[in-house]
């Protein structure tokens, strides 16, 4: 597992692009990263925070940016959790 300090350092400007929406949740993940790896950031969580957002499918967001008081992670190549931050949506 990655620490919190690890992964910001090493993944925090990698460019996150809107997935998918589910249950006032915005998905966003990264593309599959050269070690296989891959990370994911969700928005949202409830009617009142997702209705003040707004989505540019073109525009990406990266951990540095929006990972306070969300939930992001990242899975490794095997598809296994290797870091956690926040509480899930």
């Amino acid at each position: 597992m990655l620490t919190d300090e690890e992964a910001f350092e090493q993944y925090g400007e990698e460019p996150l692009y809107f997935s998918h929406y589910y249950n006032f949740v915005f998905i966003y993940k990264s593309k599959e990263l050269d070690n296989g790896n891959r990370i994911y950031l969700q928005l949202g969580g409830n009617m009142e925070k997702v209705s003040a957002m707004s989505v540019d499918v073109e525009e990406y967001l990266t951990l540095n940016e929006n990972a306070e008081r969300e939930f992001a992670y990242i899975k490794n190549a095997d598809n296994q959790v290797i870091w956690k931050h926040g509480e899930k949506k």
